[in-house]
């Protein structure tokens, strides 16, 4: 079944462009960040590795992502360690210590504030419509951002939440 999975996903690559949803600014976002020095954009995410590839190729955004040091379901099962193994993978390449005070999940989800909090990173989260701001809040998200369109908000909000700045 986990074989089988992706490729049914790739087989709806065109679905997954015409019925997902690409947040306005994400492009922006993910330049402006994988531009800023010692960062190191890449996701953790519920996904099996293939599929999250799948969905990310499907929006353009694997070019802006170190796909390699992320964390993903087919690593483990649960979502906060996934964190764990992405900072690992991202200092076996990158040579340098990945920790709470450099590390962030930007999300949109409770469950990205409860990945981060258990996860042991700090959360900007940004209501996307999916979840409201005070539901982000009261969920423990350090910061909450309504738009990622305002790239020099995003970078403000990751200085802000790292001990290295961005």
């Amino acid at each position: 079944m986990v074989e089988l999975l992706p490729q049914r996903l790739a087989a709806h690559a065109d679905d997954l462009r015409e019925q997902g949803v690409l947040l306005p600014g994400a492009v922006d976002a993910l330049k402006a960040v994988r531009t800023q020095p010692g960062c190191v954009p890449t996701v953790v995410t519920g996904n099996l590795k293939p599929n999250a590839l799948l969905k990310l190729q499907a929006f353009g955004l694997t070019g802006f992502l170190d796909v390699e040091v992320g964390g993903y379901s087919s690593d483990n099962n649960h979502r906060p360690a996934l964190v764990g193994v992405a900072q690992e993978r991202a200092q076996a390449k990158y040579g340098r210590a990945f920790t709470r005070s450099n590390t962030i999940i930007i999300g949109d989800s409770l469950e990205d504030v409860r990945t981060g909090l258990e996860g042991g990173a700090p959360v900007i989260a940004v209501a996307s419509g999916k979840t409201s701001a005070d539901e982000l809040r009261s969920a423990g998200a350090d910061v909450v951002l309504g738009i990622l369109e305002d790239v020099a908000q995003i970078l403000d909000a990751v200085g802000a939440v790292t001990f290295e700045g961005p």
